[in-house]
């Protein structure tokens, strides 16, 4: 229903934009409806960005993916997708909304499907918006948006709402949740906001790592309480939230600007007990399995980061960053983990019950509700933009610092004129098939176009 409404809002929306200034009878008719079309076409914006793209990618032959016959991830993809952004603001009242288009075509190369082709395409609404201010200091809204804050690059541990801060591939959008929001603004350095995580809307899919990955933990309506501070040399943000399976945390971020050339920054979070899964050994044909073993756990489960970047006085900024995540597996519950996986990978060619164990045992190891496996991480990233006034390049090193797994990513891009773009975004995973970033691909490799008008 809310998509149908919507929808519905889209297409008046671009109708404003295109009412006919002629065919109403009456002189007076038609000078009044060009005055609301000229006022209208005033408040209204549109922004279109049209991307096609090809990806290549290798399964990683894991037991947590056997021979790519259980997550089944495309060998070859190509996609086009059509973006428009639309806006219309007639104060105190604003609309938006961001329709999509997605036609994809992909090929299988291993596994089950191997020498298999399918056309896919999807018709939505990634995000949407209704706001209105209140007061000058005061509004409220409800949509679906892709809410995202915090300084950190290798993902944002003080929100609530999304684990993907979608800061790896740029150009793959982050799937859009319903929230309603109440934000105060009691003054110039100050921003109260009361957050309600509604509805999981498009988030239900996974983006970007790799097509064809699941991610994310289920969906809980959520509720957040956001303070905000932002100074001349600083900022700050604290997080009080609160899911309705009774898991509360408090999250928190700030920067501080040392110099011209130099940046600090931490984030967090603090909570009691994990809703994940964990391995336990158990008397089943598996030898484990899968549970929430700290459901009801009073001990505090810290996630900290901090980070800092350097700006070159001619050239382009070095950002490092540490990570340290207490809910991720020790060394003997990776130990228990992996074990479960090979024996859960050996089952699914099996028959009857043990297949469906191993099914879904293998289906729970690559969902464990855990943003990271392991405990210890860090980043070192390299960010350069402007390079002949057309040139902007991103590398990026992940590394896990308890099994010694670790991430290559290239993001560049080339301006061919003032619309269009040539860009690549490049993965490769350095690891054996028991680390947490060799189990899922070897690499992945994405070109595209994208033109913005």
């Amino acid at each position: 229903m809310k998509n149908r409404l919507f929808t519905i809002v889209v297409l008046l929306m671009v109708g404003i934009g295109c009412l006919p200034e002629t065919g109403i009878a009456g002189e007076d008719s038609h000078t009044a409806l060009a005055m609301i079309q000229k006022t209208l076409a005033k408040r209204f914006s549109l922004d279109l960005r049209i991307l096609t793209y090809g990806i290549i990618q290798e399964p990683s032959n894991s037991s947590q993916n056997p021979e790519n016959n259980f997550l089944q991830i495309p060998h070859y993809a190509a996609d086009l997708e059509i973006r428009p952004d639309l806006r219309l603001n007639i104060d105190p009242l604003e609309l938006s909304a961001k329709p999509r288009m997605r036609l994809e075509y992909s090929i299988w190369r291993e596994g089950h499907r191997k020498g298999e082709s399918q056309w896919d395409d999807d018709w939505y609404i990634n995000e949407w918006l209704v706001r209105w201010k209140v007061r000058e200091n005061l509004f409220i809204s409800y949509g679906r948006e892709n809410l995202q804050w915090g300084p950190s690059f290798l993902f944002s541990p003080s929100n609530p709402f999304f684990q993907d801060n979608g800061r790896r591939n740029p150009y793959l959008e982050v799937p859009g949740m319903d929230f309603g929001r109440l934000v105060w603004i009691p003054g110039s350095s100050w921003t109260i906001s009361f957050i309600a995580n509604t509805d999981e809307g498009r988030n239900k899919t996974a983006s970007g790592f790799p097509i064809g990955f699941p991610q994310g933990t289920p969906f809980e309506k959520t509720y957040a309480l956001k303070i905000d501070y932002t100074g001349r040399q600083n900022y700050g943000s604290i997080i009080f939230s609160h899911r309705e399976d009774s898991l509360n945390s408090l999250g928190f971020f700030g920067g501080w600007t040392i110099s011209d050339a130099i940046l600090l920054y931490g984030e967090g979070v603090i909570t009691q007990g994990s809703k994940a899964l964990y391995p336990k050994r158990a008397n089943s044909p598996l030898g484990a399995s899968m549970q929430k073993l700290h459901r009801d756990d009073s001990t505090i489960k810290p996630v900290l980061l901090i980070g800092g970047s350097y700006t070159f006085a001619a050239s382009g900024t070095l950002s490092m960053e540490y990570a340290y995540y207490s809910p991720g597996y020790s060394d003997a519950d990776s130990d228990t983990y992996y074990s479960l996986r090979r024996r859960a990978a050996g089952a699914i060619s099996s028959n009857g019950l043990v297949s469906a164990l191993g099914q879904k045992t293998l289906g729970q190891t690559v969902n464990t509700g855990l943003r990271f496996l392991r405990k210890n991480y860090a980043l070192l990233q390299y960010t350069q933009n402007n390079i002949k006034n057309k040139i902007d390049l991103t590398l990026r090193w992940t590394q896990n610092l308890n099994d010694g797994s670790g991430q290559f990513t290239k993001v560049v891009s080339y301006s061919l004129g003032n619309h269009l773009e040539l860009f690549s975004v490049g993965t490769v995973m350095a690891g054996g098939k028991n680390t947490e970033f060799g189990s899922i691909l070897y690499y992945q490799w994405m070109i595209g176009l994208k033109y913005s008008f």
